[in-house]
């Protein structure tokens, strides 16, 4: 379970919302970033936030040219209740939490894609915990999630 609380928190990118434990819907805010590597769905303020640290995170060289270097995720950050439920129920390993606990459920978290370099997985890290996302979960440190833990 995680320490989150319920309700609606003001961000810097604007506010988010976290459910009452046992709510299966979808919180109201979730947006898609499309991307060629991959959509990223997450609460609106969370996808302004990483969209600023994948730009904030690629090289000089990159954004004078006026490109982004993408930050590789494994799957899009959101997962629905019903997804995160089947998950933790096929799970001997205990890598997956409770849906009522998991902030993938509420479009606040992120697994960053391991397969890329140690110094761009910090480069990543470092522009993330800037914006307000942080690596709370202990053993996972693919796992981000915005301004709550969990």
């Amino acid at each position: 379970m995680s320490n989150y609380q319920n309700g609606n928190f003001k961000t810097p990118y604007g506010t988010v919302t976290a459910r009452d434990p046992g709510r299966v819907a979808a919180p109201p805010n979730l947006r898609t970033y499309e991307r060629t590597e991959g959509d990223v769905v997450l609460q609106g303020p969370a996808l302004r936030s990483f969209k600023e640290a994948e730009k904030a995170a690629t090289p000089r060289r990159m954004r004078r040219k006026g490109k982004v270097l993408p930050i590789l995720l494994t799957g899009v950050g959101f997962r629905s209740y019903a997804y995160q439920e089947r998950l933790y129920a096929s799970d001997s390993s205990g890598r997956y939490a409770n849906p009522d606990g998991s902030l993938h459920c509420e479009g606040l978290a992120i697994d960053i894609h391991m397969g890329q370099s140690v110094t761009r997985r910090a480069r990543i890290a470092y522009h993330l915990k800037k914006r307000g996302w942080h690596y709370g979960v202990s053993g996972e440190p693919w796992h981000a999630s915005y301004r709550l833990s969990g």
